[in-house]
């Protein structure tokens, strides 16, 4: 010890800067160590922190959010939330796109402010908890407990999801619901080209107007629509009434029954249990839609009657719900599906927001699992091969013959999709009122006219690894002007 320290001293004394300079090396080296080790363990314990992160290999949160924030509790911290979680989790995370990437996803709610009231009239605030402990025990989540109630608030039974996504809204008061209208649409095309379309469409008095097309490959069409005031809308849940017309959601099927002189119908769409889009709303402070399709394939079965025959349908549908204020918004609008995929396009323009580009969402809704496989986006469709259509009073609208468009994405997603136009129904809009229960009336020459359209798609590109290819029978919607 006595040696090492008069060598120390005679090194300081004989090289002073040089021993200056060694040992400030090492006092660094020493001092980048400590840290990288104290940085290390506090990645550790981060990792660990069960208010930051319970486990797993990608954590998602709110769009924008500082994970910090988790830790500060700031005020940017109140009401976090992810939109349509359950969606989130189950059609995309665990769906087939990421079937072989995913092994796991688990949604918790960590220390959410909650308030409790306690018999004694009380209020308390609480920090309450939640997760899936299933999916918490695949995700390898340090928060797993046995929580087997929480499983059906993610993944609840078809039924139960069907009635959470499918109710009526209350109209705005005031200007802003002026032109409020709000529907259920369905529609069906069976193997030997027959077709129809079923529309309830409420104003903001909660007036509705039923509208039905039923078009029987080689007879005339038969074509109505009537408006209701004493009507009942499943705001809570209820089914729809609308005079001797409703709908009644009924264990993950719709069943639709239809009462006119001439007319009779009794229908049953069951949708293809967990193929739907989640609620979505726009609201720019000018225009407000809102979409949901609960349905994006559907089988229907059932019974009708009009133009003097009964004919027994079982053929393939689609039903979406649409609420807003509708005032000057036109659509570009397609759906089309197989037994293994569908495809859902659309966008909406208005003066205040032109169409620049859809959105199209492709899905798997064959087993095993349905679920997104992409969603793309595309520019409104080239219109091609023009020809006069329906007459409306005597001029007659014109109608493409073919809609075309590319879709890709950021991931290296294609399609390229064509639909022949087979069928056309034209109905004429009243600018000021919009698509509403006043659409269905006529309207002066010169004026927007909405196309209806049945016919068939050719789609073929690559979606999340998987070659998509098929020719199908669908449906689009579009508008074009009146020829003056």
């Amino acid at each position: 010890m006595k040696g090492a320290a008069l060598l120390i001293a005679r090194t300081l004394l004989y090289r002073p800067w040089r021993t200056v300079v060694l040992l400030g090396g090492v006092g660094l080296g020493v001092a980048v160590m400590v840290a990288l080790l104290a940085v290390g363990d506090a990645l550790l314990a981060q990792a660990r922190d069960r208010d930051v992160v319970a486990g797993g290999d990608v954590v998602l949160l709110p769009a924008g959010l500082d994970p910090e924030v988790l830790k500060v509790g700031a005020v940017t911290a109140m009401y976090l939330a992810i939109p349509h979680a359950r969606f989130l989790t189950r059609q995309v995370l665990l769906g087939p796109r990421y079937v072989r990437t995913v092994a796991g996803a688990s949604p918790e709610i960590v220390d959410k402010l909650v308030y409790v009231r306690t018999p004694d009239g009380r209020v308390h605030t609480a920090r309450a908890g939640g997760l899936v402990s299933e999916a918490a025990r695949r995700a390898g989540s340090a928060l797993a407990v046995d929580l087997p109630a929480a499983a059906d608030d993610v993944d609840p039974p078809w039924p139960v999801l069907l009635e959470r996504l499918d109710r009526f809204h209350e109209p705005p008061v005031g200007a802003a619901g002026r032109t409020w209208a709000e529907w259920w649409y369905f529609n069906l095309a069976t193997a030997d080209g027959s077709y129809g379309y079923v529309s309830m469409i409420a104003d903001r008095h909660r007036r509705v107007t039923v509208a039905v097309e039923w078009r029987r490959a080689g007879r005339p069409p038969v074509r109505w629509a009537e408006r209701h005031d004493q009507t009942v809308l499943p705001i809570t849940g209820a089914a729809l009434v609308a005079g001797p017309h409703r709908v009644d959601l009924r264990h993950g099927a719709y069943v639709v029954r239809l009462r006119r002189r001439g007319f009779v119908a009794d229908l049953v769409w069951r949708p293809v249990p967990h193929a739907y889009l989640p609620p979505l709303e726009l609201d720019t402070g000018v225009v407000r839609s809102g979409y949901v399709v609960p349905a994006l394939r559907a089988a229907v079965t059932g019974t009708v009657q009009g133009g003097g025959e009964t004919v027994a349908v079982d053929a393939v549908g689609y039903h979406d719900h649409n609420w807003g204020a509708w005032s000057g918004i036109t659509w570009e609008w397609g759906a089309v599906s197989t037994p293994e995929v569908a495809l859902l396009a659309g966008s909406i323009r208005h003066a205040s927001r032109p169409l620049r580009e859809m959105v199209v969402s492709v899905y798997a809704v064959g087993a095993p699992r349905p679920g997104v496989l992409g969603v793309l986006r595309a520019p409104e469709p080239e219109r091609e091969g023009w020809f006069a259509g329906p007459r409306i009073g005597d001029r007659a609208v014109r109608v493409p013959r073919r809609l075309t468009y590319r879709a890709t994405s950021d991931a290296g997603d294609w399609l390229d999709v064509q639909f022949a136009v087979l069928a056309v129904t034209a109905t004429p809009l009243r600018p000021a009122e919009g698509v509403g229960t006043d659409a269905l009336e006529r309207a002066p020459p010169g004026r927007e006219v909405f196309l209806q359209l049945r016919g068939r798609y050719t789609v073929r590109g690559v979606v999340g690894g998987r070659t998509v290819a098929f020719v199908a029978p669908g449906f689009a919607e579009t508008f074009v002007g009146m020829p003056r």
